[in-house]
Protein backbone atom coordinates (compact mmCIF):
# COMPACT_ATOMS: atom_id res chain seq x y z
CA UNK A 1 0.00 0.00 0.00
CA UNK A 2 2.51 2.37 0.74
CA UNK A 3 3.88 1.97 -3.41
CA UNK A 4 0.93 3.04 -4.31
CA UNK A 5 0.54 6.35 -1.80
CA UNK A 6 4.19 7.10 -2.45
CA UNK A 7 2.84 7.33 -6.43
CA UNK A 8 -0.17 8.54 -5.97
CA UNK A 9 1.24 11.75 -4.22
CA UNK A 10 4.44 11.83 -6.13
CA UNK A 11 5.87 15.40 -6.13
CA UNK A 12 3.80 18.65 -4.54
CA UNK A 13 2.57 21.13 -7.10
CA UNK A 14 3.39 24.31 -4.81
CA UNK A 15 5.55 26.16 -7.61
CA UNK A 16 2.88 26.06 -9.73
CA UNK A 17 1.50 29.07 -11.17
CA UNK A 18 -1.84 30.51 -11.78
CA UNK A 19 -4.47 29.19 -13.26
CA UNK A 20 -2.68 25.53 -12.29
CA UNK A 21 -2.62 26.41 -8.38
CA UNK A 22 -6.07 27.79 -7.90
CA UNK A 23 -7.14 24.97 -4.98
CA UNK A 24 -3.31 24.48 -3.97
CA UNK A 25 -4.13 27.09 -1.32
CA UNK A 26 -6.48 24.37 0.20
CA UNK A 27 -3.24 21.59 0.76
CA UNK A 28 -3.84 20.44 4.08
CA UNK A 29 -6.35 19.57 6.93
CA UNK A 30 -9.00 21.28 7.93
CA UNK A 31 -12.09 20.74 10.56
CA UNK A 32 -15.65 22.47 9.87
CA UNK A 33 -19.16 22.91 10.68
CA UNK A 34 -21.69 21.87 8.43
CA UNK A 35 -25.00 23.72 8.34
CA UNK A 36 -28.23 22.56 6.48
CA UNK A 37 -31.93 23.63 7.12
CA UNK A 38 -30.03 27.24 8.68
CA UNK A 39 -32.98 29.33 10.10
CA UNK A 40 -35.43 26.51 10.06
CA UNK A 41 -36.60 24.16 12.85
CA UNK A 42 -34.34 21.44 10.61
CA UNK A 43 -31.34 23.12 11.15
CA UNK A 44 -28.24 21.27 12.21
CA UNK A 45 -24.77 21.55 12.77
CA UNK A 46 -22.38 18.72 11.94
CA UNK A 47 -18.35 18.55 12.73
CA UNK A 48 -16.48 17.55 9.89
CA UNK A 49 -12.91 17.16 8.18
CA UNK A 50 -11.43 17.83 4.95
CA UNK A 51 -8.39 16.81 3.85
CA UNK A 52 -6.56 18.10 0.33
CA UNK A 53 -3.15 17.06 -1.33
CA UNK A 54 -1.50 17.16 -4.49
CA UNK A 55 -1.55 14.07 -6.21
CA UNK A 56 -0.98 12.63 -10.00
CA UNK A 57 2.95 14.07 -10.02
CA UNK A 58 1.67 17.48 -8.31
CA UNK A 59 -0.44 18.18 -11.17
CA UNK A 60 -4.36 17.28 -9.42
CA UNK A 61 -5.53 18.47 -6.46
CA UNK A 62 -7.28 15.21 -4.66
CA UNK A 63 -9.23 15.48 -1.46
CA UNK A 64 -11.05 13.45 1.34
CA UNK A 65 -14.40 15.28 2.28
CA UNK A 66 -15.53 13.68 5.97
CA UNK A 67 -18.88 14.80 7.41
CA UNK A 68 -19.18 14.07 10.13
CA UNK A 69 -15.74 13.47 11.18
CA UNK A 70 -14.17 10.35 12.07
CA UNK A 71 -13.87 10.94 15.41
CA UNK A 72 -18.12 12.29 15.57
CA UNK A 73 -19.33 9.33 13.49
CA UNK A 74 -18.75 7.12 16.21
CA UNK A 75 -21.29 8.81 18.46
CA UNK A 76 -22.83 10.92 15.92
CA UNK A 77 -23.90 9.16 12.77
CA UNK A 78 -25.74 11.37 10.62
CA UNK A 79 -28.20 9.53 8.01
CA UNK A 80 -27.17 11.64 5.12
CA UNK A 81 -23.50 11.02 5.99
CA UNK A 82 -20.82 11.39 3.75
CA UNK A 83 -17.11 9.96 3.20
CA UNK A 84 -16.07 11.06 -0.17
CA UNK A 85 -12.96 12.19 -2.62
CA UNK A 86 -12.61 14.63 -5.45
CA UNK A 87 -9.83 14.98 -8.11
CA UNK A 88 -9.50 18.15 -9.66
CA UNK A 89 -7.45 18.82 -13.14
CA UNK A 90 -6.94 21.90 -14.94
CA UNK A 91 -8.19 21.41 -18.63
CA UNK A 92 -6.29 24.27 -20.10
CA UNK A 93 -8.34 24.20 -23.46
CA UNK A 94 -11.50 25.05 -21.46
CA UNK A 95 -9.55 27.24 -19.31
CA UNK A 96 -11.34 26.12 -16.10
CA UNK A 97 -11.13 22.76 -13.59
CA UNK A 98 -12.61 19.62 -14.40
CA UNK A 99 -14.20 18.18 -10.73
CA UNK A 100 -15.16 14.83 -10.27
CA UNK A 101 -16.89 14.11 -6.58
CA UNK A 102 -17.80 10.86 -5.84
CA UNK A 103 -19.70 8.64 -2.51
CA UNK A 104 -21.23 5.83 -1.95
CA UNK A 105 -22.56 5.36 -5.10
CA UNK A 106 -22.55 8.50 -6.21
CA UNK A 107 -20.64 10.78 -8.50
CA UNK A 108 -21.19 14.78 -9.56
CA UNK A 109 -18.96 16.42 -12.48
CA UNK A 110 -18.64 20.01 -11.97
CA UNK A 111 -16.49 22.76 -13.81
CA UNK A 112 -14.37 25.19 -11.36
CA UNK A 113 -13.40 28.93 -12.38
CA UNK A 114 -12.07 31.47 -10.20
CA UNK A 115 -14.75 34.80 -10.14
CA UNK A 116 -13.13 37.60 -8.79
CA UNK A 117 -12.33 36.49 -4.92
CA UNK A 118 -14.38 33.18 -5.28
CA UNK A 119 -13.86 29.81 -6.62
CA UNK A 120 -17.19 28.69 -8.16
CA UNK A 121 -17.61 24.84 -9.04
CA UNK A 122 -20.92 24.38 -11.24
CA UNK A 123 -22.47 21.26 -11.57
CA UNK A 124 -22.46 20.20 -15.00
CA UNK A 125 -25.71 17.62 -14.51
CA UNK A 126 -28.74 20.65 -15.00
CA UNK A 127 -31.41 18.08 -14.80
CA UNK A 128 -32.45 19.70 -11.44
CA UNK A 129 -31.62 22.59 -12.11
CA UNK A 130 -28.40 24.99 -11.66
CA UNK A 131 -26.17 23.75 -8.72
CA UNK A 132 -23.34 25.25 -7.50
CA UNK A 133 -20.34 25.03 -4.64
CA UNK A 134 -18.70 27.88 -3.96
CA UNK A 135 -16.11 28.58 -1.93
CA UNK A 136 -15.53 32.01 -0.45
CA UNK A 137 -14.35 34.30 2.32
CA UNK A 138 -11.15 32.70 1.55
CA UNK A 139 -7.97 33.45 3.82
CA UNK A 140 -5.28 30.99 4.48
CA UNK A 141 -7.22 30.10 7.56
CA UNK A 142 -10.45 29.60 6.74
CA UNK A 143 -12.88 29.66 4.26
CA UNK A 144 -16.65 29.58 4.02
CA UNK A 145 -18.53 27.15 1.53
CA UNK A 146 -22.16 26.92 0.15
CA UNK A 147 -24.04 25.20 -2.00
CA UNK A 148 -26.93 27.11 -3.99
CA UNK A 149 -29.43 25.79 -6.73
CA UNK A 150 -31.67 28.15 -9.18
CA UNK A 151 -34.64 26.99 -10.95
CA UNK A 152 -34.61 30.06 -13.02
CA UNK A 153 -31.30 30.44 -14.59
CA UNK A 154 -29.31 32.04 -11.50
CA UNK A 155 -32.11 34.64 -11.27
CA UNK A 156 -32.97 33.39 -7.60
CA UNK A 157 -30.74 30.82 -5.23
CA UNK A 158 -32.01 28.60 -2.58
CA UNK A 159 -29.00 28.04 -0.39
CA UNK A 160 -28.91 23.89 0.33
CA UNK A 161 -26.30 23.78 3.32
CA UNK A 162 -23.01 25.91 4.37
CA UNK A 163 -20.04 24.91 5.52
CA UNK A 164 -17.61 27.08 7.58
CA UNK A 165 -13.70 25.42 7.68
CA UNK A 166 -10.37 26.50 9.76
CA UNK A 167 -7.87 24.79 8.95
CA UNK A 168 -6.09 22.70 11.55
CA UNK A 169 -3.20 24.08 13.16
Amino acid sequence: MTIFIDALIGENGVDLKEPYNLFGQFVGEWDFEWVDGKGTEYERHVPGEWIFSWVLNGKVIQDLFICPSRKARVHNQQPDAEYGTTIRFYNSEKKKWDVCYGYDGKMTVLEAEPIESDIVLTNQDKSDGLNQWIFTDITPISFHWLNRTSKDNGNTWQINGELYATRRG
